[in-house]
């Protein structure tokens, strides 16, 4: 288990509102090795954003933790207080936010932003700062990385603002990054330089990358391992390969069977998951997904809402009391004549 720097254990957490209590994140747990990226899927408000704040003791109020344990190396996190939290936060933990337009103070330049991150961190000069900044900036592939420090948010392209948000979060080299919707709202081509960049950067620094996604294209792309999200739980946990190849859980194989795909014929409309998420305010006490499934049997009316079992080789586990192998073996079958 060595080659596990981050472990989240049966993590809860839940927003007090006025309405009544969000259960956001229920029973989740997962590991993430060292150097390897694991990506956190689902549709919006499963829980996936919520899980990355709080692995940076950033939940906002009302929100809080309720239970769960959250180990960086041998720490937990949730044990940490104040400056203990600080040190880690920003320089071996860093997070790149979903909205590079809110994530960057707009009253500062871009360089003073980069620089405060270094500097409190690192007992640097502002000179030897600055200079980091400007290498920081210009791994990100930002032409002219010493006129970019000088520019304020309001004269940055969408593209450029992003890649100035991970310049800020791998200025430090962080041992895990934590990249929420990092491409989302981009063009195709800005996307792939992005994530090129990335791929670079893990692959220099042994970075391990959470990668918090809607975007199967880019999970795809980008992941070790996937956690796939459904109403605050984990429905469905394996090696990328394994879930795109062999998805165990319906509504894994709903999310993939619902993606735009060259190779897939086209009838004139996607495959759409009837119905909707269930409100966490009031979760159901059977599969959250049984209102939206069609492959619900009479356990799954009648029984509490399953565990992760084993669906598959390795660690291939699925909260399913009626897996999906059936499609497997017929997939098979027609592959074999």
């Amino acid at each position: 288990m060595q080659d596990i720097i981050l472990r989240v254990e049966d993590l809860h957490a839940e927003y007090d509102t006025p309405d009544g209590i969000v259960n956001a994140v229920n029973h989740v747990s997962f590991d993430l090795h060292r150097g390897m990226t694991l990506a956190i899927t689902g549709e919006s408000g499963c829980g996936k954003s919520t899980v990355a704040l709080a692995i940076m003791g950033l939940l906002p109020r009302p929100g809080r933790i309720t239970a769960g344990k959250i180990f960086f190396g041998d720490r937990d996190l949730l044990s940490l207080k104040g400056e203990e939290l600080r040190k880690i936060r920003g320089r071996e933990i860093a997070i790149v936010f979903q909205d590079p337009s809110t994530g960057l103070n707009p009253v500062l330049s871009i360089g003073d932003q980069v620089e405060e991150i270094i500097r409190t961190h690192q007992p640097v000069s502002k000179r030897e700062a600055k200079a980091m900044a400007i290498e920081a900036l210009g791994q990100l592939g930002l032409s002219d990385p010493e006129e970019i420090v000088r520019r304020y948010p309001f004269q940055l392209s969408g593209g450029m603002a992003q890649r100035v948000m991970i310049a800020i979060a791998t200025a430090l080299n962080p041992s895990v990054l934590i990249l929420d919707e990092p491409t989302s709202a981009l063009d195709v081509t800005v996307q792939a330089a992005i994530l090129e960049d990335m791929r670079r950067i893990q692959k220099q620094y042994g970075t391990s990358i959470v990668l918090i996604s809607h975007d199967l294209g880019v999970v795809a792309q980008m992941a070790d391992s996937v956690a796939v999200m459904y109403a605050g739980h984990i429905a469905e946990y394996a090696d990328a390969a394994t879930l795109f190849r062999s998805p165990r859980h319906p509504y894994t194989a709903s999310l993939l069977a619902s993606r735009p795909r060259p190779d897939r014929e086209s009838s004139g409309r996607l495959a759409a998951i009837e119905g909707a998420p269930p409100s966490l305010i009031a979760l159901p006490d059977e599969c959250a997904f049984l209102p939206r499934c069609n492959k619900a049997t009479s356990e799954c009316r009648s029984e509490p809402a399953p565990q992760l079992l084993s669906v598959g080789p390795g660690s291939h586990v699925a909260a399913c009391y009626n897996p999906m192998y059936q499609q497997d073996d017929d997939a098979e079958a027609r592959r074999s004549a």
